[in-house]
């Protein structure tokens, strides 16, 4: 709403917290997220977070705050990403990339929408992706992020799709797979002490355990930190 408010032009400022109470009064559980773009650059982040102080003050019942992925180029500056999820951070609220592609749009290789990524170039991305990822990861606010496309027969940048058109993975598929199904991952095997208790570091998710022939699944969540289970 940062690029162009037709609404508020329109209608005056009051109209997202009457657009907002519209919709609470049709489903009072609704979760109001705002989304724009080239707020994760940089480029419109201050902007940004003063038009969600200033819907916060109106009492606009903001649940999220959305931020647009796409308007990198072939690279981006991890500090700025990392800088600017701090940022929106402040305002306590969950924080969702939205809509991802790399390279992005601001890549060289947007308008050429047939052109090949050279191999070096296919590494690249691959390891931009896992480090976008780990930033992202590693901000507590972030709740998620939406790949926008992963396959290159269904995506507006498909240089940046993990699957080329005939579903062979691409070096960045085999690399977030790598990241999140391995390193992301909880696989621990071991023994109990001589009281028969084990304490294992794990991810927030859900779990199989199995011990002495006996088996359970656990959810771990993050509210809960740690969580006992017992087997008998």
């Amino acid at each position: 709403m940062i690029h162009g408010n037709y609404y508020q032009d329109r209608l005056g400022p009051q109209i997202t917290r009457e657009m907002a109470a519209w919709v609470r009064q049709g489903d009072p559980n609704a979760v109001l997220f705002l989304n724009d773009y080239d707020i994760l650059t940089g480029r419109r982040l201050d902007d940004y977070v003063a038009h969600i102080r200033g819907l916060l003050d109106q009492g606009v019942p903001i649940g999220g705050i959305g931020v647009q992925g796409h308007l990198h180029g072939d690279s981006f500056d991890p500090a700025v990403l990392e800088a600017s999820l701090a940022k929106l951070a402040q305002f306590k609220l969950p924080i969702v990339v939205t809509e991802f592609n790399f390279p992005g749009q601001r890549s060289k290789h947007y308008e050429k929408r047939g052109e090949r990524l050279t191999d070096e170039e296919e590494q690249a991305k691959a390891k931009a992706i896992v480090e976008y990822y780990r930033i992202c990861f590693a901000q507590p606010a972030v709740k998620g992020i939406l790949m926008w496309g992963f396959w290159e027969g269904a995506n507006w940048i498909p240089i940046s799709s993990l699957y080329r058109r005939d579903w062979s993975p691409t070096p960045a598929a085999q690399a977030y797979r790598d990241l999140v199904f391995k390193q992301w991952w909880t696989a621990w095997q071991g023994k109990a002490d001589a009281a028969g208790r084990c304490e294992v570091r794990a991810f927030y998710g859900r779990h199989k355990i199995v011990a002495g022939g006996k088996e359970t699944v656990v959810d771990l969540k993050r509210a809960e930190q740690t969580k006992a289970v017992s087997l008998q």
